[in-house]
């Protein structure tokens, strides 16, 4: 297919495995196998008001123990009157409990000792997360933002930002917010993509051109956004896998 201007072009392999699948099944229920007790615990002894919640094995809602975090049930918690600091760290928890995802299995500290912040630890958080509520925010850069346009967020960056951006959206929004993963940059860069940032320090401008990205491939292919990300990311980890021609060549040579 034809790319659009500052696009690579959108290939037919990702046409086809995104119409193959299903937005609630491989989406929404996109599952992390998540330690309750592992983030409970250091949210109580950090005094971070949030308490993690999930499915256990038996299907039951439990506080402790092993449990399951459906992608989905990040996004009914902008149902509850509080959803800001749970909802976050349940981003953080499906990050790190999902086998697909780029990740470092460490506890993000939401607190801000800094002098202005020492009377309210979590009022740059909750402004940051305020922030991230609608992609229109994004735009408006000012003293309350980092040197790459984000909120200025204790503890937490641009992926666990972007997945929270995600979760506080709704369907019902013509450019949602996207996920953005290493693994998928990557991918639209080896792609044709101009574009080569690290999702760890990506900027708001640069993020909000990936999500241009995946909005205008998922127009032309008819299918979800999500769905667009994740055969990014499976393409990605397969092409890893799988040995290099050129080594192959080499090795030959010898």
């Amino acid at each position: 297919m034809t790319a659009w201007v500052g696009e690579p072009a959108l290939p037919e392999a990702c046409i086809e495995w995104c119409r193959a699948r299903s937005y609630e099944y491989d989406v929404l229920g996109d599952q992390s196998e998540v330690d309750l007790d592992w983030w409970n615990t250091r949210l109580r002894a950090a005094s971070i008001p949030a308490e993690l919640h999930a499915g256990s094995y038996a299907g039951f809602d439990t506080d402790t123990g092993i449990a399951y975090i459906r992608r989905g049930d990040l996004a009914t918690q902008r149902l509850s009157p509080r959803m800001d600091l749970t909802t976050l760290y349940l981003c953080a928890a499906w990050l790190i409990g999902n086998r697909a995802r780029t990740k470092a299995k460490r506890f993000a500290d939401a607190r801000d000792f800094s002098d202005e912040g020492k009377d309210a630890p979590f009022e740059r958080i909750e402004s940051a997360l305020d922030q991230c509520r609608c992609p229109p925010a994004l735009f408006d850069l000012g003293p309350q933002r980092q040197w790459s346009g984000w909120p200025k967020a204790p503890g937490f960056g641009p992926v666990t930002l972007s997945l929270f951006a995600w979760a506080a959206g709704s369907d019902a929004m013509i450019d949602r917010p996207q996920l953005v993963d290493e693994q998928a940059l990557c991918e639209l860069v080896h792609l044709g993509w101009v574009e080569k940032p690290a999702a760890t320090g990506i900027t708001v401008k640069r993020y909000l051109k990936y999500c241009e990205v995946l909005s205008g491939w998922s127009r032309q292919a008819g299918v979800r956004a999500e769905l667009i990300e994740m055969w990014l990311v499976r393409s990605w980890r397969a092409r890893q896998r799988s040995p290099s021609p050129f080594l192959t060549e080499f090795r030959d040579a010898l």
